[in-house]
């Protein structure tokens, strides 16, 4: 008897910490609650960065419960029972504890995966089998508000060329961090766009997408070779507006990586093909040296 006690304890120790693995939650989370990024530099805090904010904290209260309070609650139980072996009022006591922690870490983090789930379907119902922490802050929705100032600077109408560049060097320092090379300089303002690649503008979707192709693909080079330049046709979901990026289609690792995504369509004109899409509906196009990606939302590959 006194060998299962300690066994119990053991058990429910245990499956306090794996839980959160089981159940596929970012936890244990430490912060920042507020993301610490360059994209602070290039625009200001959005809606988006208030549900990260919010996700965080909720984060970090459920780490708190399971790291620290929980160990505590199952060690003061078993306290009980070694000072209680035929008290039946003290075992009774530190059952009735060690019940509660258990279950209460089970319904806070069930809770908290049905608002995650119910949330990502809410915003996109497309986002089947994603929680909400999968398509809010560096991973989907934008954290920060694009301002003009930081857009690109051929449409920075009043803007000192310091501005457009501070944007440009922004974007160029998160891309290249994350392992991201871009196959030219930017565009000087009076360039036609031949012989450099711009960044500045892009949409911060297309920015994290490029990052998640980078990493999924498990080390393969990722080169932008084409962004928001002058030179490229216009359109809604266009280069010029930030929505699509060009990457280097020269290495047969990322070639092979991109193309086990499902063909979806055939893309018309000259420069037709068949369409791939991602769990997103972003759409991926190989050209003749190039991947032309369409990028309307961040998800995994």
């Amino acid at each position: 008897m006194r060998f299962r006690v300690p066994a119990l304890m053991l058990l429910f120790t245990v499956c306090s910490f794996a839980l959160p693995l089981a159940a596929h939650a970012s936890i244990p989370f430490f912060g920042p609650i507020i993301p610490q990024s360059g994209d602070q530099a290039v625009c200001a805090a959005s809606w988006g960065m208030l549900l990260t904010v919010i996700n965080n904290i909720i984060e970090l209260l459920i780490t708190l419960v399971i790291v620290f309070v929980a160990p505590l609650m199952v060690a003061y139980s078993g306290f009980l029972f070694v000072v209680n072996p035929v008290n039946a009022s003290g075992k009774e006591e530190a059952k009735k504890i060690l019940t509660n922690t258990v279950v209460g870490i089970v319904i806070a983090l069930a809770g908290w995966m049905i608002v995650a789930a119910l949330m990502a379907v809410l915003y996109n119902p497309k986002a089947v089998g994603s929680t909400w922490s999968d398509i809010i802050g560096s991973k989907g929705l934008p954290v920060c508000i694009p301002l003009k100032a930081s857009l690109n600077p051929a449409k920075t109408e009043g803007l000192s060329v310091v501005q457009g560049s501070a944007a440009e060097r922004a974007i160029r320092d998160s891309l290249q961090q994350s392992g991201v090379m871009i196959n030219n300089g930017p565009c000087s303002p009076d360039s036609s766009g031949s012989g450099c690649t711009n960044v500045a503008g892009m949409q911060q979707a297309t920015v994290d997408q490029i990052i998640n192709i980078k990493n999924s693909c498990g080390g393969c080079p990722v080169i932008v070779t084409g962004g928001t330049e002058p030179g490229h046709a216009s359109g809604q979901y266009s280069h010029e507006n930030g929505y699509k990026v060009d990457i280097d289609s020269t290495n047969s690792t990322l070639n092979a990586f991109l193309q086990k995504l499902p063909l979806t369509g055939q893309r018309g004109g000259d420069s037709g093909g068949p369409i791939r899409s991602d769990s997103c509906q972003n759409q991926y196009v190989q050209e003749s040296n190039h991947w032309d990606i369409t990028i309307f939302q961040t998800c995994s590959i």
